[in-house]
């Protein structure tokens, strides 16, 4: 049933968080030189972390919205395109089709191979923090928090009180869709929908985006498969609930909810990690408030 699961998974992400199994090394940048009038995704800039390199790009430039840029790190080599509904887009007409007629607030695509073979368990996606909150939600918002993360992503990690808080989930059961192929037969990670393709590759037990969600989404589960490194893989998340362009966060019964104040001077992040703190890739988005 839902709620021992819930309990379950909640009695493991307090284990996992006292035995500090997360290396949380998670590395501060430091805000934008540029004045935020000149930010190009105004009220957002959106700026590489620091363990991950974008092709072609300085360490200090704003990263594209809406546009595919290339990005390489220790773990993963490949391409991030980012869409945040309420931010400037580089790609206003694509940025149209993809949210109207939707309620998504933002969607995420990576695509690339890994540098060397992972367990599916071992690799997490969110948001991570090189600083304490400046104020942790109040109890019942972390609770109601809790419940709508825990229906999107089972097998989170939710830790909002310490000294490196993080909100992460595994990355193969988060992902709306999961595409595996061989290099060349990878779908285009711009097109406004990508179709789920797994199970040629990891089996009939995640047939479907459900089976996959709930499968993989689960740490025990998920031991068992692999991301190798002869395939390319595209990951395609979106969210109803995070809205990176006004930093706010969409509860159910609450409404629109300020993140920016409880999060303090520090950007959010978007972030896949391993749980050594071996970083995938690494966005972090500043808001003009942080200024």
């Amino acid at each position: 049933s839902m709620s021992s699961a819930t309990t379950l998974y909640r009695i493991v992400a307090v284990c996992l968080l006292t035995m500090r199994a997360f290396s949380s090394n998670f590395t501060e940048t430091q805000f934008p030189n540029m004045k935020p009038d000149r930010w190009p995704h105004k009220p957002v800039f959106v700026q590489a972390g620091v363990d991950m390199d974008v092709i072609g790009m300085g360490r200090n430039s704003p990263l594209p919205l809406g546009v595919p840029f290339e990005i390489d790190s220790r773990l993963f080599r490949g391409k991030v395109l980012l869409r945040f509904r309420n931010a400037k887009s580089d790609d206003p007409a694509t940025h149209d089709e993809y949210f109207n007629g939707r309620k998504r607030l933002m969607q995420t695509v990576i695509q690339g191979r890994f540098k060397r073979p992972i367990k599916m368990s071992d690799v997490y996606v969110g948001s991570l923090f090189a600083h304490s909150l400046a104020s942790a939600p109040p109890p019942m918002m972390t609770k109601i928090m809790d419940a709508v993360i825990r229906r999107i992503a089972p097998g989170v990690i939710l830790d909002l009180s310490s000294q490196s808080p993080k909100v992460i989930a595994l990355l193969a059961g988060t992902a709306q869709t999961m595409s595996i192929d061989s290099p060349g037969k990878e779908p285009d990670m711009t097109s406004p929908d990508i179709e789920e393709n797994v199970a040629s590759v990891l089996g009939e037990k995640v047939a479907t985006t459900e089976k996959c969600k709930k499968r993989l989404g689960n740490p025990k589960k998920a031991a068992s498969y692999m991301f190798d490194t002869d395939r390319v893989y595209t990951f395609h998340t979106y969210d109803n609930a995070m809205d990176y362009g006004r930093g706010t966060m969409h509860i159910p019964m609450y409404g629109e909810y300020d993140i920016k104040p409880s999060i303090g001077r520090q950007p959010l992040s978007l972030t896949a990690v391993t749980r050594d703190g071996e970083i995938l890739y690494d966005v972090r988005v500043w808001h003009e408030s942080h200024e």
